[in-house]
């Protein structure tokens, strides 16, 4: 073996595994290994979005435009409770992480809990007072 290819051999030889890992090394994506994503993790704000379906009753009415008993909708959009309650009073009212709601708009006061993809609610005025106890339908987000 000629003497100018001694010093080449030895040095191929002691880095010829670090070149092969970083070689190898620059396959892989930065970080490490490609994992998967985490499963999805509602946070407070989607947490009780959906649609809710179910029963209303009416507990007090002295006026023709109370709620009857019978069935009804109301949603949750970005932590945002949406009811048409009577005509001209349509509840949009922020839902705390815990699932509580309470608001007062023209004369009317809602107050009710998001739980267990249940949604219940009371809903009180002058002349009205109406319970709502809704079941979570679907998530359209």
């Amino acid at each position: 073996m000629p003497e100018h290819d001694f010093p080449m051999s030895r040095l191929s030889r002691r880095l010829g595994p670090l070149a092969a890992a970083l070689a190898l090394g620059a396959c892989m994506p930065f970080g490490g290994q490609n994992l998967p994503p985490a499963a999805h993790q509602p946070t407070a704000v989607s947490l009780y979005d959906g649609s809710y379906e179910g029963k209303i009753r009416a507990i007090g009415a002295n006026a023709a435009d109370c709620p009857k008993n019978g069935y009804g909708v109301a949603e949750i959009g970005d932590a945002i409770l949406t009811l048409s309650y009577r005509p001209g009073v349509i509840f949009t009212v922020p839902v705390a992480a815990d699932g509580t709601l309470h608001q007062t708009i023209e004369g009317a006061r809602i107050e009710g809990r998001a739980v267990n993809n249940h949604l219940d609610l009371l809903v009180s005025s002058s002349t009205c007072q109406t319970r709502y106890r809704l079941t979570y339908v679907w998530n359209h987000s």
